[in-house]
């Protein structure tokens, strides 16, 4: 899912080139300027597929994961894979082809979410669900400037009002939450689509669905028993994203020895210089 730094992108889609894979891309269809780069764009190897018609996606909304929900669904429709990886257009593959695949025929079955299960971020997924969020499309001022300042003392508002009344909403769930970038194999990815709707109506006026709605479905099916790790969130789902230097940090090509060395298979978020140096060591 991509909706900025073309550049990066296309160093992406070049690292992904491997007739083992199939790439399901989808542009945000704000992205305008990522469009125009990858127009007339097709990999050497790889099957490529476009998602179409684009969705518009914004931060904190649940678009994000109505976008999610696509991608798993035109995946689907083409072939049963072994894995669905969901990545963004700023994250990228820290190990060869070869090894990836290795990786992921030693762990079939394996499923490969996140989670985080500590005091602060568990403090926030209470906040997250247990109030309404509204007009969360407009969480962001560059996106629609008028009506972020219209919605956003609305939104607040209400927010207010629901604390001083210790008002919360009532759920028959345990919530949990992680990286929204995953890896998945068929058997679940069927599960989270039967869910959709359910899942849709749950999170509605939730903050930040994309990071619960995943770690929550599977928590609470048959494939619990099949997470890879629910301690580290990273080795959870074998991404190496570092919170403490950045929100995230943003890898530079200076990091690439400390990278490829992690023993992670994605890392995010890649800057131009960093991704075209990480290309240029794979050829």
């Amino acid at each position: 899912m991509a909706h900025e730094q073309p550049e990066v992108l296309l160093a992406l889609l070049q690292l992904l080139d491997d007739a083992r894979n199939d790439i399901f891309l989808h542009i945000d269809r704000k992205a305008k300027d990522v469009e125009a780069a990858l127009l007339g764009y097709a990999p050497k190897r790889a099957g490529f597929h476009r998602i179409q018609p684009a969705q518009k996606v914004y931060w904190g909304d649940l678009s994000q994961v109505m976008a999610e929900y696509l991608c798993f669904e035109e995946a689907r429709k083409v072939g049963k894979y072994a894995y669905y990886h969901l990545i963004s257009g700023v994250d990228m593959p820290i190990v060869a082809m070869d090894a990836f695949h290795a990786f992921f025929e030693k762990h079939q079955g394996r499923e490969f979410v996140s989670f985080w299960m500590d005091e602060g971020h568990r403090h926030d997924l209470h906040k997250k669900v247990s109030r309404h969020y509204l007009f969360t499309r407009f969480l962001k001022k560059n996106h629609d400037l008028l009506l972020h300042r219209i919605t956003t003392p609305i939104r607040k508002s209400v927010l207010a009002v629901e604390k001083a009344l210790h008002y919360e909403r009532r759920h028959r769930v345990a919530f949990h939450k992680g990286f929204n970038w995953c890896s998945v194999t068929d058997e679940f990815c069927a599960y989270l689509l039967s869910e959709k709707q359910n899942l849709l109506r749950l999170f509605r006026r939730t903050l930040c669905p994309d990071e619960i709605y995943k770690q929550t479905c599977v928590w609470h099916s048959p494939f619990r028993d099949r997470l890879f790790d629910t301690e580290d969130p990273e080795r959870g789902c074998m991404r190496r994203v570092d919170w403490k230097r950045g929100s995230p940090y943003v890898w530079q090509a200076e990091d690439l020895d400390e990278l490829l060395a992690s023993g992670f298979l994605f890392a995010r978020k890649f800057s131009l210089e960093a991704a075209q140096a990480l290309l240029a060591r794979s050829r």
